[in-house]
């Protein structure tokens, strides 16, 4: 069993929508149990500007899937939920990554882990401190809380307060 976190976006359509179905989604994926999930962050697009703001949260999951595996039933889900084929850094009706699995590296052609550029990213860094900010990044033997400190992106991130998702109370999972 690994405890795994994963980064959960969409800046597409019923944005709150399509985070409560993937959450919903992978809470009944055979082999993954959801344990927490972060509040939801409104964040701006990075890389690709021209497109809508995100709404991001971070979910740490416990599961006895190998990362290749996890990877495909997660690219499932979001064909499931509604994602629709784009280029890379695009809008999107939902989106999921493997941020980390455990304290395990992967480096394949098509998975990455720890995610290549999690450390560099306010968007991801922000809601994953608020549920792991003492989880030690394996590669920089640095916490979630201080990688966030050291971020060097100055992208607005700002929480959410009023928008509760179905699954959001960690007491309701």
């Amino acid at each position: 069993m690994a405890d795994c976190y994963l980064m959960l976006g969409s800046n597409l359509g019923d944005r709150a929508g399509y985070l409560s179905k993937g959450l919903q989604s992978i809470r009944n994926s055979a082999g993954i149990e959801l344990l927490e999930i972060s509040s939801v962050y409104e964040s701006d697009p990075v890389d690709y500007l021209d497109q809508p703001k995100f709404l991001n949260l971070a979910a740490k999951i416990r599961t006895m899937i190998g990362p290749l595996l996890l990877l495909r039933v997660l690219k499932s889900i979001e064909t499931q939920v509604g994602r629709v084929p784009r280029e890379t850094s695009h809008e999107r009706e939902f989106d999921v990554d493997i941020i980390f699995y455990g304290n395990m590296e992967v480096d394949s052609e098509s998975l990455v882990i720890p995610h290549p550029r999690a450390h560099q990213r306010r968007f991801v860094l922000e809601p994953l401190s608020e549920i792991a900010a003492e989880f030690v990044h394996p590669v920089f033997v640095k916490t979630v809380g201080e990688l966030l400190t050291e971020c060097p992106d100055e992208s607005h991130v700002d929480k959410i307060t009023d928008l509760h998702l179905p699954l959001e109370n960690s007491d309701g999972l």
